[in-house]
């Protein structure tokens, strides 16, 4: 991959209509290394467990990745209006290195993987803040809610080979080599980094006060938030339980899941989402989160990794189809000067759910087992989707939401960097 600057825009320069070709690619493969870093530990619950880790231990340690990133999160977009979307990324791979060290130092000192989980979250925050406020900021906003989705493709890639990485590293140097590789990974994202142009705010840029930012567009954003959060909640029980949950079904189990979870989501996101992602439509879509229910209620029971695989590609195709629809709608009410603060609040409410989920699934798989965790959260999301999807149509008055009240965008504190 050649990195040419004088192939990139000039500072002050915006693409209204469209990215740079290179400068998509630079960070589409940075969110692929970003998200590779984090499916890789798919096995640290199972190799916590190996510890003799009671579930809710191992719950506030993967939780403690997320209590961070949503921290970070929410400053991570003052940070990028201030001092340059590049600057802040590069600050977050040397966190996020940092996070790499200490994960090799939990193979002698387990007690690390809390501290290790903490820098790694903070590093990945700041580093997705850099990448993709400069997208989102880069597009009219009727393309914003599309673009989010892009830039978590890679993700949805990762999630099918990412577990299968995992256990060829562990099969072969243990859990060693996937921590090494979550270092190797923040080092080469800071290398593609260091090849961007990295200007800051361009002069005369208008900064509104952050809490003046946060009020309004939490206020037009309270029900996406809650729904957001409760996604969270609901999508860390497999995220930080799947592994023990399906042992018993032996190795290859829960790459069979990552496979199908991640085919289903691309496959989903390159083609039907597209369609669903704009008007009445994207209540079509965000109301396909019911299956994702069914499909977590179902996990535990599988008997067998291609059912694995089944459920995962199910639940994959509507994760693909609802996020770009809910980022769409959330994109239209981000307040006209205060988008990176709208971006940071919205990312965030799933980061809570993805933080406060852990500890508390764990607190009850301790006590009920899996197999009632993992169906209290799939009726959970089930009636929060249909609860948000009823309040949606009602707030158009039981009409189409095709036009939803949106701010009129503004120039004035877009910066592309």
């Amino acid at each position: 991959m050649c990195w040419a600057l004088d192939a990139w825009p000039v500072e002050g320069e915006k693409h209204v209509s469209g990215l740079h070709p290179s400068k998509l690619v630079a960070y589409l493969s940075i969110s692929t290394l970003l998200s590779l870093s984090m499916w890789v530990l798919l096995l640290l619950p199972d190799y916590l467990v190996g510890k003799n880790w009671s579930s809710q231990k191992i719950g506030w340690a993967m939780g403690a990745f997320f209590s961070v990133y949503l921290m970070t999160q929410i400053l991570s977009g003052r940070l990028a209006d201030r001092y340059g979307n590049v600057p802040v990324a590069l600050w977050g791979t040397a966190l996020g290195c940092l996070g790499g060290l200490g994960y090799l130092l939990v193979l002698w000192w387990p007690n690390l993987v809390f501290g290790a989980r903490i820098v790694h979250g903070a590093g990945s925050a700041m580093v997705t803040a850099g990448a993709l406020f400069h997208l989102v900021q880069a597009v009219p906003q009727e393309l914003r809610g599309r673009v989010i989705g892009y830039f978590g493709l890679p993700g949805f890639v990762t999630l099918g080979l990412g577990p299968f990485v995992a256990e060829l590293l562990r099969a072969s140097w243990g859990m060693g080599g996937a921590f090494t590789l979550v270092l190797v990974n923040f080092a080469v994202i800071a290398w593609v980094l260091r090849q961007l142009p990295r200007p800051l705010a361009a002069p005369g840029t208008r900064r509104e006060p952050f809490l003046e930012g946060f009020r309004s567009n939490f206020s037009a954003l309270q029900g996406i938030l809650v729904f957001s959060f409760a996604f969270g909640l609901c999508y860390s029980v497999w995220l930080s339980f799947l592994a023990p949950a399906v042992s018993r079904l032996g190795p290859g189990a829960v790459s069979a899941f990552g496979l199908g979870y991640g085919g289903g989501a691309v496959v989903s996101r390159l083609g039907l989402s597209q369609r669903l992602e704009t008007g009445a439509r994207r209540l079509v879509a965000i109301a396909s989160l019911c299956s994702y229910g069914v499909c977590l209620a179902l996990l535990p029971q599988a008997r067998h990794s291609w059912e694995l695989g089944v459920l995962g590609f199910v639940g994959g195709i509507s994760h693909g189809i609802y996020y770009p629809a809910l980022s769409s709608i959330a994109a239209e009410r981000f307040h006209p000067l205060h988008v990176g603060s709208g971006m940071s609040l919205y990312m965030s409410a799933s980061s809570l759910g993805m933080f406060l989920g852990p500890p508390l699934w764990g607190l009850l798989a301790d006590r009920i087992g899996f197999g009632w965790v993992f169906l209290q959260a799939g009726l959970l999301i089930a009636g929060c989707t249909a609860g948000f999807v009823i309040a949606e149509w009602k707030r158009r008055g039981g009409g189409t939401i095709a036009h939803v009240e949106s701010h009129e965008p503004s120039h004035a504190v877009d910066q592309v960097d």
